[in-house]
């Protein structure tokens, strides 16, 4: 009898201790280590609400009235943006429904497959603006796909944000169709989730445990995916250097990772590991790929708080406010991280990202970035799905510049702009303009005069950094076959801090030509003041 009670006693110990920590039949699936995706595809960041149309502004953190140092709330602060979208004026007065077709059209010339929305507990706003793109999709025929990626679901219970996001999803899943080939699917039929700093969904039990906290959040998307009435692919984000311990961890539990904005460092780069455990562990290694990163929004000095609204900034005053940035190279990260990704066959492309002005790392149409990394990105694509390049019947030249030389302080406004990631990529690499040639034949190429010889395909380029506008040329047999000369200058006494990159190249005009009706591209002159007076 007593045998009988110790056996009962067991069997409740083991019943409750499953109940409090979970059992874990989520370790290890076999679905983890089918395919992704059965093609190719540039999947882009995007940042939901970033968007411009009748009643609905930019953010004050990527909004163009800001822009100027003058005559507008955030001149005490040299401009609060130093981006300008070049389609807030076009869709000021345009519908949802023609925002969302300009920004897909715009995203496919630019190489981009489709979009990742930045999804957030409250940003309810945010369904409607999904739901546009699916509808515009539909009725326009544009091939593009899309999903959520979760990010940072931070507060209340895992159930209470579980209720939310699967209250919300089940709406757009039913009034867009669940069978919508615009999903980002699985070939199995699981759809594709990102997560954004995406663990915080779950309720992680503090004190002793048995199951290691990658459990817990698989377990919570695995309640979210049921409460949506789907399966999940879940892909988790890498945004800090990572053991290969934890990362295995990870791969326990999820089929795919996403690395954020992490620099490539030659042989020191971490997605070399990632990619091989990946490959070891049967799991889907998806490339990353961003172009900048320089934050137009102002923070609080130490720490990732953002003044939101451009009245809180200026009243906090430039002692009391920072920029953040990476030290990108110019074209070099880009580059080289789109040949990593191709190296190592990856499945999908994450481009980081579409329209996120504020943190500087957009592809979208604006006076700074314009179409050079949209170039790259479609030249790359090219190589990586083994397609002929669509510039390999012309020559086409791009030129990448800051505006001024890193040590240089400016004046007025001297806005510090801190370094947040290991610089793995010298600040000097920056001090210098960098000219990018896809030419169908060997040619010389002329920087303000001065020679250098390029070759078929690609070349790259590096020029001294001199003030004033750049001139490039392409020339063979000693006739000029392109040149342009850039809008934007370099200058030696920058008034504000600004460490965005600019680009501009031959095929400016080009690019942006019947991209949408009524389109009209914009330009950057600040150290050109006489552009507008030469181009009347």
């Amino acid at each position: 009898m007593r045998s009988l009670s110790l056996r009962f006693f067991y069997v409740l110990c083991l019943l409750y201790s499953n109940f409090l920590f979970g059992q874990d039949s989520l370790k290890n699936l076999s679905e983890l280590s089918l395919p992704i995706t059965s093609e190719k595809l540039v999947i882009a960041h995007c940042m939901t609400n970033i968007i411009r149309y009748k009643g609905h502004p930019l953010e004050d953190s990527s909004n163009p009235d800001y822009y100027k140092s003058t005559g507008n709330s955030s001149a005490p602060l040299g401009g609060l943006t130093q981006v300008k979208v070049m389609v807030d004026s076009l869709m000021a007065n345009a519908s949802l429904d023609e925002s969302v077709e300009f920004e897909m059209r715009a995203a496919l010339r630019s190489g981009i497959d489709g979009f990742q929305f930045y999804y957030t507990l409250g940003g309810t706003n945010d369904d409607a603006i999904i739901l546009a793109y699916f509808r515009v999709a539909q009725k326009k025929n544009i091939k593009f796909k899309f999903t959520f990626c979760i990010s940072h679901p931070k507060g209340k219970t895992e159930a209470l944000k579980i209720g939310e996001f699967a209250f919300r999803m089940n709406h757009i899943l039913d009034v867009a169709g669940r069978s919508n080939p615009h999903w980002l699917r699985t070939p199995d039929g699981r759809l594709i989730i990102y997560l954004w700093d995406g663990e915080s969904l779950a309720d992680i039990p503090s004190g002793e445990k048995r199951l290691p906290d990658q459990f817990y959040m698989a377990r919570a998307y695995k309640r979210l995916a049921d409460a949506v009435h789907e399966r999940f692919a879940c892909v988790f984000t890498i945004n800090k250097q990572i053991s290969k311990k934890e990362l295995n961890y990870f791969l326990d539990y999820f089929p795919a990772t996403w690395v954020w904005t992490l620099p490539f460092s030659g042989k020191n780069y971490i997605g070399y590991m990632i990619a091989a455990e990946c490959k070891r562990r049967q799991r889907t290694f998806t490339a990353s790929v961003f172009n900048d990163f320089y934050t137009s929004k102002l923070l609080k000095k130490g720490t990732w708080d953002m003044y939101h609204h451009v009245e809180d900034a200026v009243q906090a005053g430039i002692e009391n406010v920072e920029r953040k940035y990476i030290t990108t190279g110019l074209s070099y990260n880009f580059r080289k991280l789109m040949e990593f990704g191709i190296e190592q066959d990856a499945s999908l492309f994450n481009m980081i990202t579409w329209n996120d002005y504020p943190e500087g790392h957009h592809l979208a149409p604006e006076v700074n970035h314009n179409e050079g990394f949209s170039i790259l990105l479609n030249y790359y694509k090219s190589l990586w799905k083994g397609m002929a390049s669509p510039y390999e019947n012309r020559d086409v030249a791009i030129v990448f510049f800051k505006k001024y030389n890193h040590l240089i302080q400016p004046k007025p406004f001297n806005i510090p702009v801190v370094p947040f990631q290991q610089e793995v990529i010298p600040a000097e690499w920056e001090d210098s303009i960098e000219v990018l040639t896809l030419l169908k034949g060997p040619a010389e190429i002329s920087l303000n005069g001065q020679l250098k010889k390029g070759k078929s395909g690609l070349s790259v380029f590096r020029f001294p950094m001199k003030t004033g506008n750049v001139k490039v040329s392409v020339l063979r047999d000693h006739h000029s076959v392109l040149q342009f000369l850039t809008p934007e200058g370099i200058t030696d006494k920058p008034y504000r801090s600004d460490r965005i990159t600019y680009t501009y190249s031959s095929e400016f005009k080009t690019f942006y030509m019947d991209l949408y009706k009524g389109f009209k591209p914009l330009y950057s002159s600040e150290y050109n003041l006489d552009f507008y007076e030469e181009n009347k």
